[in-house]
């Protein structure tokens, strides 16, 4: 009998153990976006074969099964998946939706793992790597501190200043609507050259306040915080910041292109930069 009531006990420790360590998957988009609007967390969205991709098997088993993943996945990313199986029978919705998502993202193979903002924005691609959890969430954060260049979570920008021992370019925008800011945008910003600037010496930070985007609470509250805490009273406002938020300088828009603004950063930064000769 007493041996009995110390299985029992046991398989209900299991039990919850198992639970502790289980992962939430979305398998609809609506859910899974709502989730990260209000979390400010990235979608991390697997396009998968269940029940008939080798890869995508050994991905799930030797990853997403794994409590690494689960802590990782709980703190850092919603997880979406949108699976294509050839046996498992799936709601007609669901169906509908994976197909059409396969479609706008134009998936040509699996397992292909997406990282999207709650806007359906791509952030970043993986797959399978071998090498277990340790080593797809290096790749996998690596991924989501590149993004698009512009990260949007400050304390985010902060960890990797530090790690990459580089200032902060802090970019007060009003993104949809100021018309300056998006001269700023498209005459400094969106060049090639500026890229390739800010990849060498700046961890870069978007601070919006649009008028008509939706944004997730966390960052709004944020961005209203940071405004007030630098004083900023017009956009565009661009601050330079060193690793510990501290302000080293700031900037706005100027005539001239990228050569002009990235001359004046230069300085302001102290970093030796000058003007590619064209052939």
């Amino acid at each position: 009998m007493k041996r009995a009531f110390i299985l029992v006990g046991l398989a209900a420790l299991l039990a919850v153990g198992a639970t502790a360590q289980k992962t939430k998957w979305y398998e609809e988009w609506d859910a899974a976006a709502k989730v990260a609007k209000k979390s400010g967390k990235p979608i991390l969205a697997d396009f998968t074969g269940s029940d008939w991709c080798g890869w995508c098997i050994r991905l799930k088993n030797e990853v997403f099964k794994k409590k690494e993943f689960a802590r990782w996945a709980k703190k850092n990313v919603v997880l979406l998946e949108l699976d294509y199986p050839r046996a498992k029978e799936q709601p007609e919705e669901i169906k509908k939706q994976n197909a059409e998502l396969k479609r706008k993202y134009r998936i040509r193979g699996y397992p292909t793992i997406l990282f999207l903002d709650a806007a359906g924005k791509v952030l970043g691609q993986s797959g399978y790597k071998p090498g277990g959890p340790k080593k797809w969430i290096q790749s996998a954060e690596a991924i989501l501190d590149a993004g698009e260049g512009w990260l949007t979570d400050y304390d985010q920008a902060l960890k990797l200043a530090r790690k990459e021992k580089k200032p902060i370019l802090a970019d007060f925008t009003g993104s949809d609507w100021c018309g300056w800011c998006v001269r700023l945008k498209k005459e400094v910003f969106d060049t090639p050259e500026f890229q390739s600037w800010a990849k060498k010496h700046v961890v870069l930070l978007e601070v919006d306040f649009p008028r008509r985007k939706e944004q997730p609470e966390k960052i709004r509250k944020q961005n209203a915080e940071l405004q007030q805490k630098f004083g900023i009273r017009g956009y565009p406002t661009i601050l330079f910041l060193d690793r510990k938020g501290k302000k080293i300088d700031q900037s706005g828009y100027m005539e001239g292109g990228p050569d002009a603004w990235l001359a004046d950063a230069s300085k302001k930064l102290g970093i030796k930069w000058k003007k590619k000769r064209s052939k």
